[in-house]
């Protein structure tokens, strides 16, 4: 099941190719069958999903979470990754960019354009911060970690795991690379400390919805 959430991990690179033309109708599609692949993964494995990381959050996971978004944007804004690809001669392109949705253009009506919100919104504050952080916390950083990964306990996950994440950030968001290999960093900082697996998932869960209000807000598609 925890190998199964590898889906969300490379599903962003595959949402872009069938984006690319910027269709409503495939848009829409896309995002919905994104969110029920998701929902169906974690209904699936929903039972050894509470035997092995039982419902325990701290407050300071709120905190890492706005933290998070503030970390995010800030970065975005400067736009490192476009001026060090500058420097180095290359084209910032190389790097890849989002779907950069604009649905205010891309959908005529309301019902369609709130439709398509709803359902991305659930899919940034909801089902993806549950289905990556399984991935991440649940499989990768404990297979990399001991031959019996199934056995590892989080609280017995040690410091490698930021590395482990932060590459995998890179390696996901390569537009982004910056941002997203601190982000993650933090993220499995705040598991170190509390050893609390959905603490990971709230603060997963405000950073995105922070994110999406943010876009929508100051109209920076390229970060959707």
């Amino acid at each position: 099941m925890f190998g199964a959430s590898l889906v969300v991990a490379v599903w962003e690179r595959v949402e872009i190719q069938l984006v690319a033309n910027q269709s409503p109708i495939v848009v829409t599609t896309v995002a919905c069958v994104r969110l029920a692949i998701i929902g169906l993964i974690v209904c699936w494995g929903f039972s050894r999903v509470k035997a092995t990381f039982p419902f325990q959050i701290t407050p300071i996971s709120f905190a890492i979470g706005f933290l998070g978004a503030a970390i995010w944007i800030l970065l975005c804004r400067l736009n490192l990754e476009s001026q060090i690809m500058s420097f180095l001669g290359l084209s910032p392109e190389l790097l890849g960019e989002r779907s950069a949705i604009n649905p205010w253009e891309l959908y005529p009506s309301d019902s369609s354009r709130y439709l398509f919100l709803t359902i991305r919104f659930t899919l940034l504050i909801l089902a993806v911060p549950i289905a990556e952080e399984l991935f991440l916390r649940g499989f990768l950083i404990r297979y990399l970690a001991s031959p019996d990964w199934s056995e590892l306990t989080i609280d017995r996950i040690g410091k490698s795991a930021i590395a482990v994440t932060a590459a995998y950030g890179i390696l996901t968001h390569p537009s982004e690379w910056i941002a997203a290999g601190i982000w993650f960093a933090l993220i499995t900082l705040l598991m170190l400390r509390t050893k609390r697996f959905w603490d990971c998932v709230i603060a997963h869960g405000i950073t995105n919805g922070i994110l999406g209000i943010y876009i929508i807000w100051f109209q920076d598609w390229r970060l959707w």
